[in-house]
């Protein structure tokens, strides 16, 4: 009686792993499934060279992978700019002292001083196909000229909706100090 229990569910058994292996055939998994029900029913009859305790493992079990390889990176903070503000190692210009009311609506007027005071940084955005550039203009004991180029795509071509943040730096031929910063419109 014994032995015609165990041949009946061997057989429930095969049959289960049939069914389970014709629906996994059908989303490409059929061979995986297969052998992964062959070795539990290996592991039932005490056959295969494993038993059921190392044929079903928990996950704590499983071996872990490999530790990631060392980062070449430096620890600390990272050395990246803010996107707002004042970014650490440069200077806002004094109150007053840029004057951005020649430039059109739309045009970049916010800026910074780097190297001391010998560069100008126009903090600008652009969006999809436009191109923002900034080049000095007149330089003379009591004012800065730069001027800011604002290209637009034409009407009608398919841009990217995306806006990317681009310092433009302004190489002065000396430190702007207490001269006036004035922006202006390029060609």
């Amino acid at each position: 009686m014994r032995t015609t229990g165990k041949v009946l569910a061997t057989s429930v058994l095969l049959l289960a792993v049939a069914a389970c292996g014709d629906q996994s055939d059908q989303s490409g998994q059929g061979n995986q499934s297969d052998q992964s029900n062959q070795s539990s029913e290996n592991s039932q009859d005490g056959q295969g060279g494993q038993t059921g305790a190392t044929a079903s493992r928990s996950p704590s079990q499983l071996p872990s992978a490999p530790p990631p390889a060392p980062s070449s990176v430096p620890p600390g903070p990272p050395q990246s700019r803010p996107t707002q503000g004042v970014p650490p190692g440069d200077t806002a210009p004094a109150a007053g002292q840029v004057d951005a009311s020649a430039l059109p609506a739309g045009y970049p007027h916010d800026v910074v001083l780097a190297d001391g005071g010998s560069t100008v940084v126009v903090q600008a955005e652009e969006a999809g196909c436009d191109q923002v550039s900034a080049a000095a203009g007149e330089q003379n004991g009591d004012h800065v000229v730069v001027t800011v180029t604002l290209v637009r795509a034409p009407h009608g071509k398919m841009c990217p909706m995306h806006v990317r943040e681009t310092p433009l730096p302004v190489r002065l031929a000396e430190p702007l100090g207490a001269r006036k910063l004035l922006l202006r419109a390029g060609p």
